[in-house]
């Protein structure tokens, strides 16, 4: 991925909608291996770590063997459930929870907008923060929308989840009339918006025509 210099051979990992609940909790063991394989830079969890009540810190403390900074934005299913219990949970463990909230990690900006139904919600919480200079400008938000007011905003990079790529065909056609960003990388003017399909699964525990993914970004 085309970068300014001063970022040059950064790279990120993603993950997203491991949906620990639906899945063991003992699938971070086996996410975390791989992350720290990949020996990222930074890693950036998308929402829906979480999608049942009473998930522990003890359940979740595997995250915190991940060797690199790791910043992490709420999802639905968060908000569905104890969604400050697991904010308290994940930063005890060393995660950076950003709920509309920005933090510079020069020569990143690391910005996280919680998770809304509404499609306006990245248009309405950006304009709120404030956007360093001379920054490479990540955006971290559960759902692809807003990639426009991202870009008006000066963002480089989105990253997404949450549509998990349809997750069990047919139902990719569905989830497309609904987010028409629906895996993978888009480009609106300055901005590129990745879509992740998601590190685990939601209800039942497969796929069909669809892959888990843990996503490695390298800025180029």
């Amino acid at each position: 991925m085309n970068a300014p210099g001063h970022v040059r051979g950064h790279t990120f990992v993603q993950i997203s909608d491991v949906h620990v609940g639906s899945r063991d909790a003992r699938i971070l063991q086996g996410i975390v291996g791989r992350v720290n394989q990949l020996n990222p830079h930074t890693v950036f969890i998308t929402g829906d770590l979480v999608d049942m009540h009473g998930i522990s810190e003890t359940d979740l403390r595997g995250l915190g063997d991940i060797r690199a900074p790791t910043y992490f934005c709420i999802g639905n299913h968060e908000r569905y459930v104890d969604v400050n219990a697991i904010c308290r949970r994940l930063e005890n463990i060393g995660i950076v929870v950003l709920r509309n909230q920005t933090e510079v990690v020069a020569p990143l900006q690391v910005t996280g907008i919680d998770d809304a139904e509404s499609r306006e919600q990245v248009a309405t919480q950006l304009p709120k923060l404030q956007r360093a200079p001379d920054c490479y400008q990540i955006l971290l938000y559960h759902r692809p929308d807003g990639i426009d007011a991202a870009s008006r905003w000066g963002a480089d990079l989105m990253l997404t989840g949450h549509t998990h790529r349809g997750q069990i065909f047919p139902f990719y056609y569905l989830v497309k009339r609904v987010f028409p960003y629906i895996y993978g990388r888009y480009t609106d003017a300055d901005v590129t918006l990745y879509v992740s399909p998601g590190t685990g699964t939601w209800g039942p525990v497969m796929r069909l025509g669809s892959q888990c993914e843990i996503t490695l970004i390298r800025l180029l």
